[in-house]
């Protein structure tokens, strides 16, 4: 599921900040475990530019990252792609994450100020990359529970069936102060762990569970759950936990089929 073409993630930037900044957006999206469109892992040499490049990556791709820069409107590839994408969203076939990197947004020429119109993310040459991962992760965890009819914990927890223990993991996050960031995150950590070890075994077939594991498992190896204040983070654990508890019940009503 996550890894057809219309999922990924295309990232589309001018060749000059590629290693400033799209390097470090892909490596984050990565250890997420959310699938990319980038063209190091996409395309060879004797490829056909158009038809893979522009046709089946930007063309395709449910989710564009677009680095702006002062390189982005000299770049002929980037314009071309960004074009491509500008089309794609006011036909409303695509999610369109602009990234502004280096550059005043009232700098930007003409044909970029329609960027502006979304909400974006300044970064510069030593941070906001993992900033904009959150924002994407939580944009696109967020789609994937409109697949579903429960999409937060507070309703999980009014209107489903689920386990006493898991029931008393989610009051218990529920009732601490919104400020208090580590306790909250390292509630969700621990009913991750209590979902995957005991509720969630290995029948279950989805993709939302290795992308939920991989999201946990890069907060935990980078952080050891020591986070600064970010409530995008937090929205996205939050996400998490909420497609895992999907699952299972999704699991239950398979079982009696």
């Amino acid at each position: 599921m996550l890894e057809n073409t219309m999922n990924k993630i295309f990232i589309c930037f001018a060749a000059e900040d590629r290693y400033a900044a799209a390097e470090p957006i892909v490596y984050h999206m990565k250890n997420y475990g959310f699938p990319i469109w980038y063209d190091r892992t996409e395309l060879l040499m004797g490829d056909n530019r158009i038809n893979k490049n522009l046709i089946k990556g930007v063309g395709q791709s449910k989710y564009v990252i677009a680095v702006i820069s002062k390189n982005s409107a000299t770049s002929e590839c980037f314009m071309e792609e960004l074009e491509i994408v500008r089309e794609r969203y006011y036909k409303s076939e695509v999610t369109v994450f602009p990234v502004i990197y280096e550059i005043s947004p009232q700098k930007l020429p003409n044909n970029l100020q329609w960027i502006c119109e979304l909400i974006f993310k300044e970064i510069s040459i030593s941070c906001g990359t993992r900033e904009v991962c959150n924002h994407v992760a939580c944009k696109i965890t967020n789609d994937f529970l409109a697949d579903y009819k429960q999409k937060d914990l507070k309703s999980i927890v009014a209107y489903c069936n689920i386990p006493t223990l898991i029931k008393r993991f989610i009051e218990t996050y529920l009732s601490i102060d919104n400020e208090n960031i580590n306790a909250r995150i390292s509630i969700l950590y621990a009913l991750n762990l209590t979902l995957q070890s005991i509720y969630i075994d290995d029948s279950i077939s989805n993709n939302y569970v290795n992308l939920v594991s991989r999201i946990f498992t890069r907060l935990f190896d980078e952080t050891r759950l020591s986070i600064k204040i970010d409530y995008r983070e937090l929205w996205l654990l939050e996400n998490a936990i909420c497609l895992l508890i999907n699952i299972y019940l999704e699991s239950l009503t398979d079982s009696r089929i």
